[in-house]
């Protein structure tokens, strides 16, 4: 089921005449707060009078239109890190994928009584240029001011107007909102904040215009002062494809081509072939337009020259080379690209991080760490670089940089597993198992399934060194963990042969030994008790056909521990034994437990179950064959209830103001009391619902404008409503009820069959 709010007005765009400069003000990145952003927009606005069309922040990190890849689409700037618009290859990846004549970001930071902005300005010949503006505190827009001087010198404007001192108790605190609500993507949102703003004083023009945008294209009016507002806003806030590209061609003829990408990913998802090959070919007249044409072109099935991108300088280009040639297995093509653009932005690391990877699949451990090297010198912070270039050294053999390495990325984060198994695996190697040991025993911590190709590096290290004792322990203990219970007895014994280290591992070792020889631990189910539950509460009988169940139970045993991985299987049978759901889980058990309460057993009574008696069966298989059997029997009776499908997969609707459920677990007794609640929610919304919802044109409901519709929904109304969610096999969902509830409705009021 969609949820978006649909918009169904009739919309006729006039297309204004082009800007000769086109300039984008990223956010600038900060500390959490809202000055990065509020000086942003004042550098913004600064600019704006002097006959360009100026992408504020805003609109500046939504903009840059993706490109067909895979199934979907995706964002050069999808690559980029949180923080990275701020460097060098930000920048300029951001001016590429937009096609402006400038691009500005920055970082600000408040510090010791001064503030800073780290400014960067990628032109449009390639090239940026970094500014540090120092100021003292209380004059941040002197800050603003200087950077939008700066911009209007490198572009051949006159001076830019003065910058106000900033209010960040006041007006600027809404505007700082209002730019990240619709940065964000959350237009509704931000024209609701305006609105409250404007109640209480007038609003500076920038923003009045963002306001009188929205609203415009909720009503699917043009909106020619803030067409790049209006053109992202209309993403969100309408399903009408033909009136959204009108809103994205209006931002093409403002000055901006790439605009027209958009429009072809727009056509293309509506499948109208025609409008997204003329909208492809309108935005080619930029690189990275061109770009996005070749991309749609392979997305088609057509010949796509890789090559040309490849040979490009433009760093958004680049990067479409790279993933288009990943995707094709053109690894000709995409070593060249990935080379040229650690040449374009040689500050940016996913392009080391890249040839690495094609460097591991072609065994080629010294181009691997050469790249590394880079990308760990770039991003110093990386846990996942500094993991991968411990491994570079392992296979290089270069052993104390390769210990070295992974113990950075396990400082930098102690989940970094992998690095853990790469650690213990180098200090194994030379017989070090007292420190080899909390390295692995480290990495089982994070993640108790054992990594595959962790366990076969050291299968290899002993290939290599046959002798090495340490290594057969840390094999045993490996396999033990896998429940592969025969051979790691055979890995503690081989340890023992080769002499063993000392205490505390030999001791273990036989222990060990004795315990996975003995026959396997047996499998119980505490009092062979299985408890149906419908969410987190246990389910009232009788049941309803259609119930989604959780099945709760203690697995025991009286051995010495339970295996680390248990396989799960929940059968429903009816009274002749036949199997009607059969659904099997493997289970993942701590370490040493006794007992263990599974909660992952689900089955789901059939919608068309006839009222009778059925057989509910969990079988628990465990190693070497060992298992255990419980049954329960389920009455079921009456007709499917929504509410109760709801409630077992964690649909939860709530209040419009607020995060308040209109419902708990045990309310599906009395569902009739839930739809009450639900109706005096459509009363209080009505207004709200007339105002912001159009004359519904399908349905139930044809003819009618929200506010009827909200004040005359009754309870078959809203029963039928959630049986449609509730069959539209939603799970894990949290929503406002009115607004699931209106986007039914809009979209005609189907029926669960429709």
């Amino acid at each position: 089921m969609r949820l978006l709010t649909i918009v169904t007005a009739v919309i006729a765009l006039a297309l204004p005449a082009a800007f000769a400069q086109v300039l984008l003000i990223h956010p600038f990145e900060d500390d959490g707060s809202l000055v990065g952003s509020v000086l942003a927009a004042r550098v913004a606005a600064s600019l704006e009078p002097h006959g360009t069309l100026t992408l504020g922040p805003a609109t500046a990190p939504a903009i840059a239109p993706p490109f067909p890849y895979q199934e979907g689409y995706v964002s050069p700037l999808a690559l980029l890190e949180v923080g990275e618009t701020a460097d060098p290859h930000g920048a300029a990846l951001l001016r590429a994928a937009t096609g402006v004549d400038l691009a500005a970001t920055g970082r600000y930071v408040s510090s010791g009584g001064t503030q800073t902005l780290q400014l960067t300005l990628a032109l449009e010949d390639g090239s940026t240029r970094s500014y540090q503006l120092e100021e003292p505190d209380g004059r941040a827009h002197l800050l603003a001011q200087r950077a939008a001087t700066l911009i209007a010198e490198h572009v051949g404007m006159p001076r830019p107007n003065a910058v106000a001192p900033l209010d960040l108790a006041g007006i600027d605190d809404v505007r700082g909102r209002t730019i990240a609500l619709l940065a964000g993507g959350f237009p509704g949102e931000a024209a609701a904040l305006l609105d409250q703003a404007a109640e209480a004083d007038a609003l500076p023009g920038r923003l009045e215009r963002w306001r009188t945008a929205l609203r415009a294209v909720e009503a699917g009016r043009a909106a020619p002062d803030a067409p790049v507002v209006a053109a992202l806003a209309a993403l969100a806030l309408s399903d009408d494809d033909v009136r959204t590209r009108a809103y994205f061609a209006a931002v093409a003829a403002a000055g901006l081509p790439l605009a027209e990408a958009w429009n072809g990913a727009i056509a293309a998802d509506a499948g109208d072939t025609p409008a997204a090959d003329a909208a492809y070919e309108r935005a080619a007249v930029t690189p990275y337009g061109l770009a996005t044409r070749t991309a749609y072109l392979a997305s088609q099935g057509e010949d796509a020259d890789l090559r040309a991108l490849a040979a490009s300088d433009d760093p958004a280009v680049l990067v479409t080379a790279v993933l288009l040639a990943d995707l094709a297995s053109d690894t000709e093509t995409l070593r060249t690209a990935l080379h040229t653009l650690t040449d374009v932005t040689p500050t940016f690391a996913w392009p080391f991080e890249r040839l690495s990877y094609l460097a591991f699949d072609e065994d080629d451990a010294l181009a691997a760490a050469e790249a590394l090297i880079v990308a760990t010198d770039l991003q110093p912070a990386s846990d996942l670089y500094w993991t991968n270039l411990g491994w570079a050294w392992y296979l290089l053999g270069f052993w104390d940089r390769s210990e070295a390495a992974s113990i950075r990325a396990t400082e930098l984060d102690a989940d970094a597993y992998i690095a853990s198994y790469n650690l213990g695996l180098v200090r194994a190697r030379f017989g070090r198992l007292d420190e080899a040991m909390p390295a692995y025993e480290q990495a089982l911590a994070r993640d108790p399934e054992v990594d595959d190709e962790a366990l076969a590096d050291v299968e290899n290290a002993i290939l290599a060194e046959p002798d090495q004792a340490a290594l057969q322990y840390v094999l045993g203990r490996l396999y033990e963990m896998e429940g592969r219970r025969a051979e790691a007895a055979e890995a503690y014994q081989a340890y023992l042969a080769l002499g063993g280290f000392g205490a505390p591992y030999d001791g273990a070792a036989d222990r060990r030994i004795a315990v996975l020889t003995a026959p396997p631990p047996p499998l119980e189910i505490a009092d062979a008790r299985l408890e149906p539950l419908l969410g987190t509460a246990l389910a009232p009988t009788p049941l309803h056909p259609g119930d989604p169940l959780h099945v709760e139970f203690e697995v025991l045993t009286p051995g010495e521990a339970l295996p680390t991985r248990l396989d799960v299987t929940t059968t429903l049978r009816n009274a002749s034994g036949d199997d009607l759901g059969v659904r099997t889980v493997t289970v993942e058990v701590p370490e040493n437990a006794i007992g263990y309460v599974v909660q992952e057993a689900r089955i789901d009574l059939p919608l068309d179950a006839a009222p009778g008696t059925y057989l509910l069966e969990v079988r628990v298989d465990g190693i070497e064959g060992t298992s255990v059997i419980a049954e329960t029997s389920l009455d079921v009776a009456g007709e499917p209830e929504p509410l109760r499908q709801l409630v077992g997969r964690n649909v939860t609707l709530t209040s419009l103001t607020g995060s308040r459920p209109l419902y708990a677990a045990d309310d599906v007794t009395t569902p009739t009391t839930v739809l009450n609640i639900m109706i005096a929610e459509l009363r209080t919304a009505r207004e709200a619902a007339e105002a912001n919802l159009p004359v519904t044109e399908t349905g139930r409901f044809a003819g009618l404008s929200g506010g009827v519709v909200f004040d005359q929904s009754d309870e078959t109304d809203v029963r039928d409503f959630l049986a449609y969610l509730a069959a539209d096999g939603v799970e894990d969902l949290r929503i406002a009820f009115v607004d699931a509830y209106a986007q039914w409705v809009v979209d005609g009021a189907p029926a669960v069959n429709d």
